[in-house]
């Protein structure tokens, strides 16, 4: 039945991450204050940078023509275009490298250059762009102290504007030179065309030395790592929330419940036929006829898997193969679990060494008894699974049957393990132990592996409901479909 059916709202939407957060507040909390004390403590180590603009405001929006009369010469006409070419001059390495001489700011004798010690590494701060729409050009210089980023954006600035004048002056003299000196009209002509053009800078406005650091500020570090960590946080735990997704009562949706145990139980347990193990296991075994007959009218289940969504199932099989002992039935409990005999541990009979894999019409030959207790006797086949065929257990299973055998089968996951996945698609009824919040992940798969094997019966045990109180092997019995008592369900659960 599924999990609406049975009561329990599903956990999902919004709601969940909700409870989630609300859930794991603390690590939530933890982190954004580490984020927040590890930026800190990380910008308490980092150099202050300063930051500084030089403004060159261009008077011109064409270059330098010493054979121009008036506005006759070839020009743009469009001073922006202008200062977005004149901008790559000022960022070109000639400049660049006249900055680092004293070069004159036109106010006396005084004079500014990149400081010596940033000589190497000032280009690396330093941004020269022209103002959208306008005959701007702003050079932008960072330094770890003010006035050196002051300092530097001064001296390019002003390093353009005495180069374009140095390029002025070279062009007017070699024009002179290709007039004859006799030529004093044109000769005069030139010398009024370098000196109206001048250096084609209207002006350059100096930096202002800043009195602060530039952005971002230690507060503003702390904000941006505060968010960081409360989005770190918040990913982390929705992430482990999704790897361990749970998924609300019955773990298997749609796959009736027979039972509930806290633990698993113990031999001791189920050498006492009175004990609560013991009984709740006939009840299990009593459910799963009563799902035989509901499928196919007097079905006698005789053959079962018992598999674990993860775990091992061999405590719920040897319980189930014990209490049918009980009940007058003859039992095989076939032990062939990849991940290891859970029920040598328990006592049973071991599998023998032997080479290659025991031929299924020898399997009843290689049965042995094991004493459980409380007058139950079992057959037990070890089985070593490693090397048996899972296209061969189907053979096994049949022969067991019609030697007149409950046929119980001990196996690993049918999601890990071929020999269970095999063995699902043989016998009448598959009993699935699984936790009480299972991995969703986990229960996909067993679903998935478990539709495509479609046994006759499908049925699950639910261990560990943290619902429940106390810490023994008591089942609790869950509501299970209702039919009507035959002789052979009533055969079958006594004891």
């Amino acid at each position: 039945m599924a999990a609406a059916a049975a009561g329990v709202p599903e956990r999902n939407g919004a709601g969940t991450w909700a409870a989630v957060f609300r859930h794991r507040w603390k690590v939530v909390v933890v982190a954004v204050l580490l984020g927040v004390a590890g930026f800190a403590g990380a910008t308490a180590f980092l150099p202050a940078s300063y930051a500084a603009e030089a403004v060159i405001t261009l008077d011109k929006d064409r270059p330098f023509d010493p054979t121009a009369t008036g506005n006759n010469a070839a020009q743009l006409g469009d001073p922006t275009q202008w200062a977005a070419l004149q901008a790559a001059v000022v960022d070109s390495s000639s400049v660049l490298d006249a900055a680092l001489a004293p070069v004159g700011t036109g106010v006396g004798a005084q004079t500014v250059q990149v400081p010596a010690d940033l000589a190497d590494t000032f280009r690396a701060g330093l941004t020269v762009t022209a103002q959208t729409d306008t005959n701007q050009i702003v050079v932008s210089a960072t330094a770890p102290s003010a006035q050196d980023a002051a300092d530097i954006a001064d001296a390019v600035a002003y390093a353009y504007r005495a180069q374009s004048l140095q390029q002025v002056t070279q062009a007017r003299d070699a024009a002179l030179a290709n007039v004859a000196a006799t030529d004093t009209a044109q000769v005069q002509q030139i010398n009024i065309a370098a000196t109206t053009y001048g250096s084609g800078v209207a002006s350059v406005d100096d930096a202002t030395v800043p009195t602060q650091p530039s952005p971002p500020h230690p507060w503003q570090i702390g904000l941006v790592a505060g968010i960081v960590g409360l989005l770190g946080a918040a990913g982390v735990v929705a992430w482990a929330a999704h790897l361990k997704q749970r998924v609300t009562a019955p773990p298997l949706a749609g796959v009736a419940e027979l039972a509930r145990w806290n633990s698993l139980p113990t031999v001791r347990a189920l050498a006492d036929p009175h004990s609560d193990p013991s009984r709740s296991a006939g009840v299990v075994l009593v459910g799963l006829q009563h799902l035989g007959h509901l499928r196919t009218p007097r079905l006698e289940v005789s053959s079962v898997l018992v598999t674990a969504a993860s775990g091992n199932a061999g405590a719920l099989a040897a319980g189930l193969a014990a209490s049918a002992a009980r009940a007058g039935r003859r039992v095989v409990l076939v032990d062939a679990d990849e991940d290891g005999s859970r029920l040598a541990r328990m006592g049973a009979p071991a599998a023998p060494l032997r080479e290659g894999a025991l031929p299924e019409r020898r399997w009843s030959e290689e049965i042995q008894p094991w004493v459980v207790g409380g007058g139950a006797v079992v057959g037990v086949l070890p089985l070593d699974a490693r090397s048996v065929q899972p296209h061969a257990v189907g053979s096994g299973v049949r022969h067991l049957v019609e030697s007149g055998y409950l046929v119980i089968f001990a196996g690993g996951s049918v999601v890990s393990s071929p020999i269970a996945f095999a063995v699902a698609g043989e016998v009448d009824a598959v009993l699935v132990q699984v936790e009480a919040d299972p991995r969703a992940e986990v229960v996909s798969k067993t679903l998935n592996q478990l539709s495509i094997a479609a046994p006759a019966v499908l049925a699950q045990v639910v261990v560990g409901d943290v619902s429940s109180s106390g810490g023994d092997a008591r089942l609790e019995q869950r509501s299970r479909p209702v039919s009507r008592p035959t002789a052979e369900v009533s055969g079958a659960g006594r004891g």
